[in-house]
């Protein structure tokens, strides 16, 4: 059995700020997986089917002091929720009242953050505070996995023109499902893939590293990219791209909770 929290850890942020944004995709550039969430009450019943997450509480919006508080212990007293790992951050400074409150009355074990110190202040000490909460755990990579429709592969092989829809993608490599009995060997070069996802077009090569075989009998593909071809701008893309992949399911996710 996996261990929890093996995997990694969703890392959410309720009701970000603006300045916020910025950081956050530098977060997902860093491999960490990231979400931005602006329903509280959505997102506390979505962390009781996934506890194992970090959450950080923007204190200037949705709720006032007493009800942020509340929802904190809340979370803390519900049977599955109470093991989420809380953080507070605010644009505004607090009295050191308040962040007692917090920090010793409501033990919040990712920290009291205060965004004016800039962003990347901020950025480190988010980045120690979630490599501290093993945030990444032992994967290298974040996944996303595509709906039907979000990403696309086209290249060129012996000759022909193929199409594949991505079924899932990290900056690593991604998964394609050609849609036909195709089957190409391992270790076959896929050079210029032009991949779309979400509106965002990245051109580069790689090799298939494996193939599966799905329920209903469908065969995917495991193409592993080629380092040689993905620059350092390549490479963020994708990252943000699998960032957007899974905040569009998040969306969907908290929209049906």
């Amino acid at each position: 059995m996996i261990e929890s929290g093996a995997l990694g850890k969703k890392v959410f942020f309720l009701y970000p700020p603006p300045v916020l944004t910025e950081i956050v995709e530098e977060l997902a550039r860093r491999e960490f997986e990231v979400y931005l969430v602006r329903d509280h009450e959505r997102l506390a019943r979505a962390l009781a089917k996934d506890p194992d997450a970090l959450l950080f509480i923007n204190l200037d919006d949705g709720l006032d002091e007493p009800g942020w508080v509340s929802y904190i212990e809340k979370l803390r007293n519900d049977a599955i929720a109470k093991a989420v790992r809380v953080g507070v951050l605010t644009l505004n400074e607090r009295s050191p009242e308040v962040r007692s409150t917090y920090l010793m009355d409501l033990q919040v074990s990712c920290g009291f953050v205060v965004l004016k110190l800039g962003t990347a202040k901020t950025t480190d000490i988010l980045v120690k505070t979630l490599e501290v909460n093993e945030a990444r755990g032992r994967r290298k990579f974040v996944r996303a996995v595509c709906q039907p429709g979000w990403g696309q592969c086209a290249l060129d092989y012996e000759g022909s023109q193929l199409r594949a829809e991505i079924a899932d993608l990290s900056s690593a490599g991604m998964a394609l499902m050609f849609g036909s009995d195709l089957s190409l060997r391992i270790g076959t070069m896929l050079r210029d893939m032009t991949l779309t996802v979400k509106g965002s077009r990245i051109t580069l090569s790689g090799f298939v590293a494996a193939q599966r075989t799905e329920s209903g009998g469908a065969r995917t593909h495991v193409v592993m990219f080629d380092p040689a071809s993905l620059d350092e701008a390549r490479r963020e893309r994708l990252k943000i791209s699998v960032f957007h992949i899974n905040q569009a399911t998040m969306e969907q996710l908290l929209a049906s909770v």
